[in-house]
């Protein structure tokens, strides 16, 4: 089996998926408050909130254990998409590379991780798909009726 790997996930929202592209763009600082059992602390190192190349890291409960993952944000406006490249933290421990993107389309969205693990005894990242699938649910939840 090879090392590299992508997991697609696509999800029906009861709100608009535009909400939460903005909610990542421009609010992710309250994610903690909507969903406190899954991230505990967002920071901006470098940047700011919404612009392209800023550096954030993340601290959330993954396994029953708190990780914390540092990431460079790229985004699209035009096609309502953020990437999120991994650069330091508990996912680098396991994988060589990683990106994740979430685009809002209408009502969906879709999560993309593309990854590389370090070698073939690495697991594919399932648990942490399920967690973002648990996330954007709580997210929505917060979101549904505006």
């Amino acid at each position: 089996m090879g090392l590299k790997g992508r997991l697609i996930c696509q999800i029906e929202m009861k709100c608009s998926g535009h909400l939460l592209y903005e909610h990542f763009k421009s609010n992710p600082h309250k994610t903690s408050i909507m969903s406190p059992d899954k991230i505990t602390n967002f920071t901006i190192h470098e940047g700011q909130l919404g612009k392209a190349n800023s550096v954030v890291s993340w601290n959330f409960i993954l396994g029953g254990k708190e990780r914390h993952v540092k990431q460079v944000l790229h985004i699209d406006d035009e096609k309502k998409s953020i990437t999120f490249n991994f650069n330091e933290g508990y996912m680098n421990e396991l994988y060589k590379s990683m990106a994740l993107t979430l685009i809002a389309v209408e009502n969906f969205i879709t999560w993309t991780l593309v990854y590389e693990k370090l070698n073939e005894n690495t697991p594919e990242p399932l648990n942490f798909m399920e967690f973002l699938i648990g996330l954007i649910k709580d997210l929505e939840t917060h979101h549904v009726g505006k």
